[in-house]
């Protein structure tokens, strides 16, 4: 998976439809440092639901192994879906083997993460920037906007 700093213009795919681009965030390598600390639990339930499956944009034909488990474990591809299946539920299959993005609107933003952001901050404690945060405890995946935002995706 690419690295993108935190709350730069989205630039991964091409055919990206919304105009302006989406904010990255979670685009995380272990090249490259990124901000740590405690996210309450209500965030991270938030987080989970919108990178539950029906929720995923952008889905990719391979998956992304987290490069900051296979520094400890020196996972193969096979050993990281096995560890991985169903870790996070039966609805947050993206989320577990980091194989497509999750859209999410913020007041004065649009956020592009990988479905892997839920991993990062669970297993790493990744602490996304403030505005992600604010925006993922406000919004709702299921909301009538959200939804028009992930249909953009399937045309």
């Amino acid at each position: 998976m690419a690295y993108f700093k935190d709350l730069t213009p989205y630039e991964y795919f091409p055919n990206e439809p919304l105009t302006p681009k989406p904010l990255n965030i979670g685009w995380l390598s272990v090249e490259k440092p990124f901000e740590t600390g405690a996210t309450s639990q209500k965030f991270k339930d938030r987080l989970l639901k919108f990178c539950s499956d029906e929720y995923i944009v952008v889905v990719t034909r391979g998956l992304h192994i987290c490069e900051f488990c296979n520094l400890s474990y020196d996972l193969s591809y096979e050993r990281w879906i096995k560890k991985q299946e169903g870790r996070y539920g039966d609805k947050a299959h993206a989320a577990s083997i980091g194989n497509g993005e999750i859209r999410v609107l913020g007041k004065s933003a649009i956020y592009a993460a990988p479905a892997l952001i839920y991993h990062y901050v669970l297993e790493h404690q990744y602490q996304p920037p403030d505005e992600f945060i604010e925006a993922i405890l406000t919004g709702a995946p299921d909301s009538k906007k959200q939804g028009e935002l992930i249909r953009k995706y399937s045309k």
